[in-house]
């Protein structure tokens, strides 16, 4: 049988580290990625570095926090985010005065050593979440976006939702989030961000396969992860990392 844990594991650059602020009720995400062009990453580090400080000297009122894609196809490249907006935040930060200071410094210091980049707006469902209290120790990241497909939406939705509440009832230590992209991605996806410490805590955990088994009982568990895995016709996986050096706003 398909081992639970391999789904935690696998639970995009969507990036995902969240700072545990009050959360407001929409709950948005920006997401900024970019990829330096090559060759260049050491003076697009130290550029990016200096841009962030500026930021922070000059007022920025939204932190930062930077992470690079460290097992994936789009291995080295960096991602951006900013959590916990509504959409009246964009209307406020992007029309305020903040940006005609640091845009030009973005294009003359950090747009030189860039090769591409993209953004987008996610939304967190934290129904289907499971948070820690604290965030701090957590600085690998393990993403996988699901292309739904169209008419299993809800379906895939009841088989995370079912997943969590065994991990919750049972206190296994495994913590997420997920996101849906609401402008700028491609549809309809879910990405599930798995937390972690330290590489051995990917490890698969044959426990919590046990407990839905337990639970569900063994057709019930095999109809679940056959619900799980008939929802999404394939699925991006990559593995990210916390990079506070490049970050803005303090800690998590």
């Amino acid at each position: 049988m398909t081992r639970f844990r391999w789904i935690i594991a696998t639970l995009v650059f969507t990036l995902f580290a969240f700072s545990l602020q009050p959360v407001q009720a929409q709950d948005l995400t920006m997401a900024v990625g970019i990829k330096a062009k090559a060759g260049s990453e050491a003076g697009f580090e130290a550029a990016l570095k200096a841009h962030m400080e500026f930021r922070e000297a000059n007022g920025d009122p939204w932190d930062w926090r930077f992470f690079q894609v460290v097992v994936g196809k789009d291995n080295g490249s960096y991602m951006a985010r900013s959590s916990n907006h509504t959409w009246a935040d964009f209307d406020e930060y992007f029309g305020s005065d903040f940006g005609q200071v640091a845009d030009p410094h973005w294009g003359a210091t950090v747009q030189p050593l860039v090769e591409d980049s993209w953004s987008l707006i996610d939304q967190t469902n934290n129904e289907l979440s499971r948070l820690p209290e604290n965030m701090d120790p957590y600085t690998l990241f393990n993403v996988s976006v699901f292309y739904l497909k169209p008419d299993q939406q809800m379906a895939f939705t009841e088989a995370i939702g079912k997943y969590r509440q065994v991990i919750v009832d049972r206190g296994f230590p495994f913590y997420w989030v997920v996101n849906s992209p609401v402008a700028g991605a491609e549809g309809p996806t879910m990405a599930l961000v798995g937390f972690a410490e330290t590489w051995a805590e990917m490890a698969e955990d044959p426990a919590v396969e046990e407990a839905l088994v337990e639970v569900y009982g063994e057709d019930g568990a095999q109809e679940l992860f056959e619900q799980f895995f008939g929802a999404f016709h394939h699925f991006e996986n990559y593995i990210a990392m916390l990079r506070p050096e490049l970050s803005s706003g303090g800690g998590l």
